[in-house]
């Protein structure tokens, strides 16, 4: 429950977080903590924009009745907001409140509380993590503008934790918060200690060790230590014995028991740690080298080592207490698991949206659509509506809440009449697609424009046109052909049909203005010793010549000459070259591949059956 006492407030602290630009690397978060902002559907995500500390470091304790405050430092100025967000009960607008009623921060520093009229105590009757968020925005957030505060009740209630009640409450911060581009978020997170003590107890063989915990020396073991939640670096060393480091997590409340067999110095023997990994691409670090990707067998030394397993889209597996006998194996199994995501779309009412090519559901009368559940990673996300023109983008969705507002543009139908189709439409330079016929049409912006109607075979034709919401305009277009152009090479020329697997063959290559039949024929002096007829479009057709007449016979050195005779519409156009055989200089490429191959199979025979 909160109180206020002589105007000092009194609060338990939560979260709720959106996703965030400008990403950089977050600090080391315990697991603990994200299973607490999954549970929440929130995404810890820093920036570069917003960042803040407590009056203590992440992650340390308070006990109730302590005094916090918090230091926000922003890039841009914005509107910050403050949301508390306990594990159950009510959820409460810290910032601004009845005591602080502007919340436009300029660019800077600021503390928060600023005003000498309050302060923040930290209160709760049970022990665990506490979270908080902050919001910056470069415009005011209707829903959370417009929260009521009053002298008795300084900071608006506006919304509840319950399944149900949480997503109502989260439906309404999107509608607020989407359609506006610019926002950034930051969070910290403190554990609060009521009544119940956190330890950490040690234990070695051989007893005795000395034990350092954070640089600082606590003596010998066995022992027991009372620490603060959180990660602790711990060093145990022995006379005659290796000294052992390493990371231990501590929760809230617990007694976390540590239990290390030291190595002797003299000890050379190894231990064999066996990772098996998937996805066979994930990345495996083994005390903070990266050994490679998918399954791993390697040698260490025996005692705790770290072992990570990371891959984009994937949650990271963390483990620092793996433990490695000398002359044993230890296997670790690690199956990473998906990251999903949510997502919260604003645009038109009754928008179509697809991702991917799968229609995902369709914006309400209010223009949002919440989905849950997409894999992490880029997606196509088309936005499709009647009269209006479909936009498709390529977004990245990230782990958490993402955020989405795409506004179509209102739009005209042009229906063309051709002696031509299909028939491609650009619209002030912008393609727009194709009309297949005369009773189909295809969606253009509203308002006058220069239209280019083209097709491939023929000259480009524009006229200006205008386009009005829900209305159809039609037009006729008659395009000219192109004038017949076309060219022709060969490649490689000279070739070498002899057989050696290099150059063996020629490549004719005809480019055509439009499409038409073209007739190949290859003359040995006046005689005619290969002959080809096809029908080609437009653009580049290629065909291969292997020096063999009609006949099948190979044809010795010498020039040929080819001939091209292009038919198009009535019109006919011809080109010749010549091409040269020159089957000298035989290159044993064929012998080199066949020996070279056999070499390969031979040793992978050997290498897998063999040695």
């Amino acid at each position: 429950m909160r109180k206020i006492l002589v105007l000092i407030v009194v609060f338990a602290l939560s979260i709720v977080a959106f996703a965030a630009s400008m990403q950089v690397v977050p600090p080391k978060v315990p697991s603990e903590v994200k299973a607490l902002a999954s549970s929440k559907l929130i995404a810890i995500v820093p920036n570069k924009i917003i960042t803040v500390t407590m009056n203590k470091p992440n992650g340390s304790e308070y006990k109730p009745k302590e005094i916090i405050w918090f230091k926000v430092k922003t890039a841009v100025s914005g509107y910050l907001y403050i949301l508390d967000i306990p594990s159950s009960g009510k959820i409460t607008q810290l910032f601004p409140n009845y005591y602080q009623k502007n919340n436009f921060m300029k660019a800077g520093l600021h503390k928060i509380p600023s005003s000498s009229k309050y302060r923040f105590r930290v209160s709760g009757t049970k022990s665990g993590i506490e979270l908080v968020e902050f919001i910056l925005s470069t415009r005011p957030l209707p829903f959370l503008n417009n929260a009521t505060t009053t002298k008795k009740l300084p900071f608006a209630v506006v919304g509840e934790t319950g399944k149900k009640e949480f997503v109502k409450f989260k439906l309404k911060l999107m509608k607020s918060i989407v359609p506006i581009s610019k926002k950034w978020t930051a969070w910290t997170y403190f554990y609060l200690s009521v009544g119940k003590k956190t330890f950490l107890k040690v234990q070695t063989t051989p007893e005795g060790a000395k034990l350092t915990v954070d640089g600082k020396i606590y003596g010998f073991t066995p022992k027991l230590i009372g620490v603060t939640p959180g990660y602790h670096l711990l060093s145990l060393s022995a006379s005659g014995y290796r000294t052992w480091k390493g990371t231990v997590f501590v929760g809230v409340g617990q007694t976390r028991l540590l239990d290390i067999k030291l190595v002797p110095i003299q000890q050379v023997v190894n231990g064999t740690l066996e990772i098996n990994v998937s996805p066979a691409s994930a990345y495996v670090y083994v005390d903070g080298e990266n050994v490679g990707t998918g399954d791993q067998v390697l040698t260490v030394s025996p005692g705790y080592h770290t072992v990570v397993v990371k891959k984009d889209g994937y949650q990271t597996y963390y483990n620092n207490s793996v433990v490695v006998n000398a002359g044993l194996t230890t296997t670790l199994n690690v199956q990473l698991i998906p990251l999903t995501a949510n997502i919260y779309i604003h645009s038109q009412p009754y928008v179509k949206i697809y991702i991917d090519g799968v229609f995902a559901g369709g914006t309400g009368y209010d223009g949002y659509l919440y989905l849950t559940g997409l894999k992490v990673g880029y997606h196509s996300i088309k936005f499709e509506k009647s009269w209006y023109i479909s936009q498709t983008i390529s977004y990245r969705v990230n782990s958490g809440d993402n955020y989405l507002s795409v506004e179509l543009s209102a739009a005209g139908m042009l229906k063309v009449d051709s002696n031509v189709y299909p028939i491609f439409v650009k619209i002030d330079g912008q393609n727009y697609g194709e009309i297949a016929n005369s009773l189909r049409g295809i969606y253009v912006p509203v308002g006058s424009h220069v239209v280019t109607f083209s097709n491939p075979e023929y000259v480009p034709y524009q006229k200006a046109l205008s386009f009005a919401f829900q209305r159809t305009t039609e037009t006729g277009v008659y395009l000219k052909l192109k004038p017949l152009k076309f060219s022709v090479r060969a490649s490689p020329n000279p070739f070498s049909p002899n057989g050696d697997w290099y150059q063996d063959t020629t490549t004719f290559y005809m480019t055509l203005s439009r499409r038409a039949i073209v007739t190949i024929k290859i003359y040995s002096g006046n005689n005619m010793i290969w002959y080809r007829k096809l029908n080609t479009s437009y653009g580049t057709t290629s065909v291969t010549w292997d020096g063999r007449s009609i006949q099948g016979q190979y044809m010795p050195n010498g020039i040929y000459k080819v001939k091209f005779t292009v038919e198009s519409y009535g019109r006919t156009l011809t080109k010749t070259l010549n091409v040269v055989i020159n089957k000298n200089g035989y290159t044993y490429l064929k012998e080199i591949v066949i020996i070279g191959g056999l070499a390969l199979i031979v040793g992978l025979i050997y290498l897998l059956f063999l040695k």
